[in-house]
């Protein structure tokens, strides 16, 4: 005799929102949209994932579509929204640490720029290469950083990513028309064009990085993971990259986080357990480095947070096993 399989359980039907619940959630994104702190009923509607037409019409009482599955959505987005108000927020880290690694991108990214040489700075991932660059850009003036992908790494893509990072809001169509704009918009003004994970790009989008070096005086950094250098360099490289190999002016290698990094975000963090200190600089020293680090300590400080104890050995030792950091 077979046996009938087991019955599966209807998913619970939603708790009907009522009429005054609805007059309720209304005025009370009116009052947040209206109070001036930053959230419009455009950024309401985009963070709710309801559309703004939709959000309008709901908050006139017009909406003549589903008023039950806006109005949870609403509920939601409300809850969230006070979560914040209340202080229900995860541990931040900290905006910038200045660390003797990142010291030393600056310094390289100094030079470029003051020299308007080529600098390679090749460094393994999670050793701070991007933060630097960013903060550089608060210090120096004409600081372009374009961040490339493998969407964006052939000569066009390129280019197209330059363009808009310099500036150029309607970028012309085709290379040549882009290199000429380019060449207009950074030439002769003391800048520097930083390219960042330009592992991704190909041989022809290297080489027309480097025409910007030739023709228009800037500064250009190519920053990104071991790959930029053996495709310049290899024994097999193309041989028309000897003429952006042999513009090199300055070329850093960060093979790792050092533990004055590990000091640096240590005292950033405000962790003085001195327990704490060994797990830390270890999990520096893994990869994904500082990158690293920081997830560990957020998630530690997130533990001690709603436990109510202090970030202490024991929580960062419980996030870094959880993290996989040193499997």
């Amino acid at each position: 005799m077979e046996t009938a399989p087991p019955a599966t359980a209807a998913p619970p039907v939603p708790t009907e929102i009522t009429a005054d619940a609805v007059f309720t959630l209304r005025e009370r994104v009116r009052m947040i949209a209206e109070a001036g702190n930053g959230y419009s009923q455009a950024r309401i509607a985009k963070e709710s994932a309801i559309s703004g037409a939709t959000l309008s019409q709901f908050l006139a009482g017009s909406y003549a579509g589903n008023i039950q599955a806006v109005a949870r959505k609403v509920q939601v987005w409300l809850d969230h929204h006070q979560a914040k108000a209340n202080g229900e927020t995860l541990p931040a880290a900290p905006h910038w640490v200045d660390t003797p690694t990142s010291r030393r991108i600056i310094n390289d990214l100094r030079y470029a720029q003051l020299a308007a040489d080529l600098v390679l700075i090749v460094g393994s991932a999670g050793v701070g290469k991007t933060k630097a660059i960013a903060r550089y850009q608060t210090l120096s003036p004409n600081v372009w950083h374009v961040e490339m992908s493998a969407a964006t790494a052939s000569l066009l893509r390129s280019l197209e990513e330059i363009a808009l990072r310099v500036g150029i809001k309607e970028p012309p169509i085709g290379a040549a028309a882009l290199q000429r704009a380019i060449a207009a918009r950074i030439g002769g003004c003391g800048g520097l064009l930083v390219i960042d994970e330009a592992q991704h790009l190909t041989v022809q989008a290297l080489d027309q990085v480097r025409w910007f070096n030739d023709k228009c005086a800037v500064g250009v950094v190519l920053c990104g993971n071991d790959r930029v250098y053996t495709q310049m360099t290899g024994g097999n490289r193309a041989a028309h990259l000897d003429r952006l190999y042999s513009r090199v002016g300055k070329k850093t290698h960060l093979k790792r986080a050092c533990v004055g990094d590990a000091d640096a975000l240590i005292k950033a963090w405000g962790i003085d357990d001195s327990r704490c200190h060994a797990c830390i600089r270890r999990v520096a020293m893994r990869p994904g480095a500082l990158r690293a680090l920081n997830k560990v300590l957020r998630l530690a400080a997130t533990y001690a947070q709603a436990s109510r104890k202090r970030l202490d050995a024991e929580v960062i030792d419980a996030a870094a096993l959880e993290l996989g950091v040193f499997e």
